[in-house]
């Protein structure tokens, strides 16, 4: 189990979505831009509070943690960053985050992720997190290297999109690349 995750880091606080995002998550499925929501999104309004329940027995359960990213200053959800395919044995999980197309360019993915993989690296009792882009996609390219992931290389054909195959970008951090050695391990 992930214990709470309460992250300030830059604009930025990252939290567990809850209650009190009721009204932002249901104007995003109203609007269908759910770009700012993981995968997994209510689908309608009348699916938002067992959505916002469900994120937090994800944590609990030890499955991963649905965050969202609310910029301090307005309190407005900009985007959303978790970590899923927990392998709690081999203290593993792969970071994923989404960003308002009205809030990109702005650093918050950069901050969410660098923040985030942090945590899961110290408080998370994770020894590894992956990530993952597509090749085309230089603006996630961007944001896991500004972050400070290490690419690692490329699988080849491993993501369907419905119409053709995407090769996918594999990075990765550990306690290492944080400028301190795992501690215990």
């Amino acid at each position: 189990m992930f214990s709470p995750v309460q992250i300030t880091s830059g604009g930025l606080e990252i939290r567990e979505f809850g209650p009190q995002d009721a009204f932002q998550v249901a104007a995003f499925v109203t609007s269908r831009d759910l770009t700012a929501l993981p995968p997994g999104p209510p689908q309608s309004v009348a699916e938002v509070d067992g959505w916002l329940a469900e994120t937090v027995r994800r944590r609990l359960d030890g499955v991963g943690v649905l965050l969202a990213m609310v910029a301090k200053v307005s309190g407005e959800i900009v985007g959303s960053i978790g970590l899923r395919d927990t392998d709690w044995k081999a203290g593993r999980s792969e970071v994923g985050y989404g960003v308002l197309a009205s809030q990109r360019g702005r650093g918050h993915a950069t901050e969410a992720a660098r923040a985030v993989g942090r945590w899961a690296l110290t408080d998370g009792g994770m020894r590894r997190i992956q990530l993952h882009a597509r090749v085309d996609n230089v603006a996630s390219l961007r944001v896991a290297e500004k972050a400070g992931y290490q690419r690692e290389g490329t699988l080849r054909m491993a993501e369907w999109d419905g119409e053709k195959d995407h090769d996918l970008a594999v990075f990765s951090m550990i306690a290492a690349d944080l400028g301190f050695a795992e501690a215990g391990r």
